[in-house]
């Protein structure tokens, strides 16, 4: 017997490879993860002509094959692409929190209050957020290893402004052309994931590129606060632009945008901007886009907050840690990201319906219990319970990714990139709300400088939360019955 694929298996293939998700079913009863889904490099002409074998039709399309000498999908060069370009998103996440781990140093180096404050991140993540659908597509259009590198230059830009500027303004519009950069990265990175590795890859490698992200995080609070206190605020901050030249250089040498890409020049696609647009709309008709907007907007904002801007004040202000057991605290809180992460990605995996609602309401519920018992009892609290909150605060990074399984599983590929990059504005939006309404609430109660944050100011400044927790999960409950409906249809479940 040949060892080749089977007519049924090859159909199924062309059909994920052609981007015709629409009129892909599978067997009932089969997962979507169990699947072998081969990449063929083939041309599939628009003709179809139907065959009968043994009293059964099969309706496929004529395809001509096209020898190619392509590297391996998930092979050793594959790995190396995916390395390059991952050095690029862990700089956009240094970048993104190298302001959190700095925040006092920030406001005593251009003496300004807790609002101003608040608006370098405020602008940065609303420009992120913005972003996100342009930046698809331009994508679609450029490629990924054009948009990694832009982003590495724009964002290299904003580290030198934010180093040089006289004046808290300059700063500030430095801040949001980190986040433009940003806006960039993250998703062109999905995209070459999904280009250099086979399809049963795809959703580990997402998991793997979101999990090592957040060694920026790490790099933020530990080896740039150093040579912050080493240095001075001009020299740590240049260190970045020249680290983000670099990696800017090295992705514009050694990527390419997919195995078959024999130069540096990517392929348009037709279409242009009315295409653009008219994917944009079919995305925003489906609830599962909507969907995974309020997943994102929901299960991701506090831990964000914490790790971005307000987890230093808040943790020295209220429960007394010194600087060092609060940069510990925040980084044991990376780790549990990362077991939770596959974790979560199991669960999501097995259960693509109601595990992934379940993953949802689990978190959002036990951030909101670990936070009421918190404000509403005396600190400093025991090391078990500031461990609890730690855990539910951590697992809101992994559950956000649900919001690109939502998106992704009831939207055909052609507006993919649309939907996704709608979903992925969500946690932005709701963080950047938090943050400038942190620095609202503390000016208001008289804390304007980090002097001046007292434990009640503090617990009253976080209170914010609570409405986006409402509007989010009321929000999400309304688009899940459709949503599920679609997952059925598309899982036969």
């Amino acid at each position: 017997m040949g060892s080749g694929p089977s007519p049924a298996s090859c159909h199924d293939d062309r059909l994920i490879r052609s981007g015709n998700l629409a009129s892909f079913q599978r067997p009932r009863g089969q997962n979507r993860y169990d699947m072998t889904a081969r990449r063929y490099h083939v041309r599939v002409s628009e003709s179809e002509h139907t065959t009968r074998s043994t009293g059964r039709s099969v309706q496929e399309k004529t395809q001509t094959q096209q020898p190619t000498q392509s590297p391996r999908l998930g092979g050793g060069q594959a790995y190396a692409m995916w390395a390059v370009a991952m050095a690029g998103y862990i700089f956009a996440v240094t970048c993104r929190s190298s302001l959190s781990a700095t925040g006092i140093e920030a406001a005593h180096h251009f003496n300004t209050t807790s609002t101003a404050l608040s608006m370098f991140l405020y602008l940065q993540l609303f420009v992120y957020a913005i972003m996100q659908i342009p930046a698809g597509v331009l994508l679609d259009r450029f490629g990924a290893r054009k948009l990694i590198a832009t982003g590495g230059l724009f964002m290299a830009v904003g580290q030198a402004m934010m180093a040089v500027a006289p004046v808290t303004a300059l700063a500030i519009v430095g801040r949001g052309i980190v986040g433009m950069g940003d806006a960039m990265t993250f998703i062109s990175v999905i995209r070459l994931v999904s280009a250099w590795f086979p399809f049963r890859q795809v959703p580990l490698m997402n998991q793997i590129t979101s999990m090592l992200g957040g060694m920026g995080q790490i790099i933020s609070i530990y080896p740039f606060v150093w040579l912050l206190g080493l240095t001075n605020w001009q020299v740590a901050f240049l260190s970045l632009t020249g680290v983000g030249v670099c990696i800017a250089s090295a992705v514009l040498m050694g990527v390419r945008d997919d195995p078959n890409q024999t130069g540096r020049h990517h392929e348009r696609p037709q279409g242009g901007l009315r295409a653009a647009l008219n994917g944009l709309r079919a995305a925003l008709k489906t609830p599962g886009t909507f969907c995974g907007f309020w997943v994102h907007a929901t299960t991701w904002f506090s831990i964000n907050m914490m790790n971005q801007l307000w987890g230093f004040p808040f943790l020295l202000a209220v429960e007394h840690y010194l600087r060092a057991q609060a940069s510990a605290y925040l980084a044991i809180g990376m780790v549990i990201n990362v077991a939770w992460a596959f974790i979560m990605g199991r669960v999501a995996g097995l259960h693509p319906i109601h595990g992934r609602a379940a993953i949802v309401y689990t978190t959002v519920g036990a951030q909101m219990i670990c936070w009421t018992i918190l404000l509403l009892t005396p600190g400093p609290h025991p090391t078990w319970f500031m461990a609890l909150l730690l855990l539910a605060m951590s697992s809101g990074g992994p559950a956000s990714n649900i919001a690109f399984d939502f998106a992704r599983d009831t939207n055909s590929p052609a507006n993919l990139g649309a939907a996704t990059g709608f979903a992925n504005t969500g946690g932005f939006l709701s963080s950047a709300i938090v943050f400038l309404g942190v620095g609202l609430l503390l000016d208001a109660q008289g804390a304007t400088s980090p002097n001046l944050y007292t434990d009640h100011a503090m617990r009253m400044a976080v209170l914010i939360q609570y409405p986006l927790w409402i509007l989010g999960l009321t929000a999400f409950t309304i688009m899940l019955p459709k949503t599920i409906r679609i997952l059925r249809e598309r899982f036969h479940r």
